[in-house]
């Protein structure tokens, strides 16, 4: 008779996940995890993310931590006062749970967040605070296919939203006029003047905050899982916690939409990275491959160059037009407001066509389209892959059970 053997599930870290009957634990294991915004939303999600024990999570956000976070975000303390909240949140996760691999993404993701790194999330978190930057968020995952759970909340009420390309509606779909006209002015070079003001800053509780973003993080759960039925396609949960009342609306898709578009095949190539290869480098791979003069989509739109009134100076700034602050229009000679110059294509002509496409405000492991007469293509600077963790490259084939 063989010795019996007796597994002791209190020392396992993950046995109430394996035994679970509607999540698959090599499921969870194995997920990549964007999470956008590491505020209070943030904080919560990424904690539920990390407790599960997912392979990877990758948090970003541009800001730095101060007191007013300490009432809402679970993860800072006062001594984080002024330091980077995605450096103080990758710490403490790791502490959660040291078998997960954390990537602190620090700036906006406009700025930092290349769509080949997108492409190769399993689960994205929208935890922002500004419809620019959501709408931004949208026209990415709406390129690559991507479904992605947008949490909200003000005061004591909460919204929880899925969007996921082609099953349902986008983020701009239901879009308001209004909305539209603050996002236009914002995005705009009229009101440099006013960019850092905050917009949708709301007062949060942390009782809301924990409530939203549990409730996220199992929605990205059912789309990990294929449960693409019972997920938050096309409807916007509202928890009204003042009144005690839950509810879900249906939200409607527009054929026609300024977020609908997606990009064909994408080419990975290994040699493009956005410190040294040019868009005059892109174009002329795109020639060679179609015959034809193409241009070059950046996929925002750039200021190139901010020029003196007085002519004292021209100045090659390559940085997104939201990004750009009223110090960064200003003459440091004369102290006028200099004259911008912007674009959101590349022809091959221009001075700047042969500057690294990280001058042109480009993230790295990107993904940029080239159109021509009747010709197209999307090319991933993917030598700047090797940059990141390993874990985000390769990952282990699990297979997804659909729940009808």
């Amino acid at each position: 008779m063989g010795a019996l053997h007796i597994v002791d599930h209190t020392k396992d870290r993950y046995h109430a996940l394996s035994i679970s009957s509607v999540w698959e634990l090599p499921r969870l294991r194995s997920a990549r995890a964007l999470v956008i915004g590491a505020g209070a939303l943030g904080n919560e999600v990424a904690k539920n993310l990390a407790m599960m024990g997912v392979r990877l999570i990758a948090i970003l956000d541009r800001d730095t931590v101060e007191m007013a976070n300490l009432s809402r975000s679970v993860f800072f303390r006062e001594a984080d006062h002024g330091r980077a909240k995605v450096d103080v949140i990758a710490a403490r996760l790791r502490d959660v749970n040291p078998d997960v691999e954390i990537l602190p993404l620090n700036g906006d993701l406009d700025e930092v967040l290349g769509l080949g790194l997108v492409r190769q999330m399993d689960m994205i978190f929208s935890c922002l605070d500004s419809r620019l930057a959501r709408r931004s968020l949208n026209r990415m995952c709406e390129k690559l296919g991507k479904a992605w759970v947008d949490g909200s909340m003000e005061n004591l009420l909460g919204e929880i939203v899925v969007y996921a390309p082609d099953l349902g509606p986008c983020y701009e779909c239901n879009m308001t006029a209004l909305e539209k006209r603050i996002i236009s002015d914002v995005a705009s070079c009229r009101v440099i003047a006013v960019r850092n003001l905050a917009l949708g800053k709301v007062p949060t509780t942390s009782t809301m905050g924990s409530i939203v973003g549990a409730m996220q993080v199992q929605e990205g759960v059912k789309l990990l899982h294929g449960d693409f039925k019972r997920a938050l396609i096309g409807k916007r949960l509202v928890v009204n916690s003042e009144s005690n009342d839950i509810y879900v609306t249906a939200m409607d898709r527009k054929e026609v939409c300024d977020g609908h578009f997606r990009f064909g095949t994408i080419t990975e190539v290994p040699e493009f990275r956005a410190s040294v290869t040019s868009a005059a480098e892109i174009l002329a791979r795109f020639k060679a491959e179609t015959g034809q003069e193409g241009s070059l989509k950046l996929g925002r739109e750039i200021v190139t160059e901010v020029r003196c009134p007085k002519g004292d100076s021209v100045e090659v700034l390559g940085k997104p037009v939201r990004l750009l602050t009223e110090e960064d229009a200003r003459c440091p000679v004369c102290g006028q407001m200099r004259i911008l110059e912007t674009t959101h294509a590349v022809r091959g002509t221009e001075a700047f066509a042969s500057l690294p496409l990280s001058s042109l405000g480009i993230p790295s492991w990107d993904i940029l389209e080239v159109r021509g007469d009747g010709a197209y293509a999307s090319y991933e600077l993917t030598g700047d892959a090797a940059d990141f963790p390993e874990t985000i490259q390769k990952s282990e084939e699990v297979s997804v059970r659909s729940k009808e």
